[in-house]
């Protein structure tokens, strides 16, 4: 881990539709101003259109820009990832959205509610104590060759068809709620999901039953509130590997209360994997998406990138989150 350069190019990419609204502004112009504070040099761009924070940290990361902090929820953060990924410029965020999940993990929020705003001067301040660290992405391709990277999880089946609700007909539910939305969208998916006979390839180990659920995560927090990886550390060369088969709406009962309770033993119907390269393949194509964006249909076939990402690590990022000792 290295302690960035000081004073730092720093060039913020904000999402306008992330949370809105003047005091949302003033919050976000208060925290830039913290980072000046402390010796950065601070530019701004706003998004305009989907991807377009993709475009815009490529060609921050062109001009040598020192650290691309997006503000913005974790779909702007996969886009700025996107334009990141090999680069010198690093990574950092502003918990300004309605999905925060790489935010708490690093330990800048709590658990995202939509019932508190996250405080963007706290963070910022966080954020200047922060040191840079090479972490993994993942790499999602489906079918027709088309390929992206991830920084959290990619999800088959249940939640990537929520995803797919909430960024089409229930965006507006997700605009009013923030991440109760997707509990209300879920338990609705949840009722009807059947999901589908498929077979998954983790490094060789091959699975088969009817797929409700995989998440291959880079990550430990499932929703930024569900330790879903407890082994899931962000610099190991590994993805870790959740499935959740059956189809009645027992087994969905049970897997709601082993994941509420942390109790993942043995069964029938959870596999937990490690692995650089995973494969899934089902009778029926399931959903996917990548960090909460919907990414096409199965089959998918999914790897990691190890360190290809540099990312601001703040103090307030829990323990054992990185596989390298601090001093590396």
């Amino acid at each position: 881990m290295t302690q960035p350069p000081v004073p730092l190019r720093a060039r913020i990419i904000a999402n306008p539709s992330a949370a809105g609204g003047r005091d949302w502004g003033d919050a976000l112009r208060a925290a830039a101003g913290r980072l000046a504070e402390h010796g950065w040099t601070v530019s701004w761009r706003y998004t305009e259109q989907t991807d377009h924070a993709r475009a815009l940290a490529a060609t921050a990361a062109g001009e040598g820009v020192d650290v691309v902090v997006v503000a913005g929820g974790d779909g702007t953060v996969n886009e700025a990832v996107n334009g990141l990924v090999d680069t010198a410029t690093a990574l950092a965020v502003l918990p300004a959205g309605t999905g925060n999940v790489l935010a708490a993990q690093l330990g800048l929020i709590g658990i995202p509610t939509s019932l508190h705003r996250a405080d963007l001067v706290a963070a910022a301040e966080a954020l200047c104590a922060a040191r840079v660290h090479a972490v993994d992405t993942g790499f999602a391709e489906v079918a027709g060759g088309r390929g992206r990277h991830f920084c959290l999880w990619a999800g088959i089946g249940l939640d990537a068809a929520v995803a797919q609700v909430l960024e089409g007909e229930g965006r507006e539910l997700k605009r009013r709620l923030g991440p109760a939305a997707w509990g209300a969208v879920g338990l609705r998916e949840a009722l009807v999901a059947r999901g589908s006979p498929a077979t998954v390839d983790c490094d060789g180990r091959r699975i088969t039953g009817r797929l409700l659920l995989g998440v291959v995560a880079n990550v430990r927090l499932y929703g930024g509130a569900i330790d879903l990886n407890p082994d899931a550390v962000l610099d190991d060369g590994r993805l870790d590997v959740a499935l959740f088969m059956g189809r009645s709406v027992w087994s969905k009962v049970r897997h709601l209360e082993s994941v509420m309770r942390g109790r993942r033993g043995p069964s029938r119907e959870w596999c937990g994997l490690t692995g650089a390269r995973i494969a899934v393949d089902a009778e029926v194509p399931l959903p996917v998406h990548l960090d909460a964006e919907p990414f096409g249909t199965t089959p998918v076939a999914i790897s990691v990138r190890p360190r290809s990402l540099r990312l601001m690590i703040p103090p307030t990022a829990p323990a054992g989150l990185l596989a390298a000792s601090a001093g590396s």
